[in-house]
């Protein structure tokens, strides 16, 4: 199930916020393949927590441009 997507120069990927760690927001790619993704939690800390799944849409040279809670209903449906 990978939910990797393009938007013109831009990606779009679905992550489950596995645990915060230190400065670090540990994220596991919703993908066959299971990547990690460390981010600086500060852009998490105050609206996601451990066990959410979050969509992440990435600019041009990787940096976080946008990022959004993806609603359990969603995730049970994609089941």
């Amino acid at each position: 199930m990978n939910k990797h997507t393009l938007k013109g120069n831009q990606s779009v990927n679905q992550y489950k916020l596995e645990r915060y760690e230190g400065a670090y927001a540990i994220l596991v790619e919703e993908s066959e393949f299971k990547n990690e993704l460390s981010v600086l939690k500060e852009r998490l800390i105050s609206f996601v927590k451990p066990g959410d799944y979050v969509e992440i849409e990435f600019d041009a040279i990787g940096n976080l441009k946008h990022v959004a809670i993806i609603p359990k209903c969603n995730k049970m449906e994609k089941a």
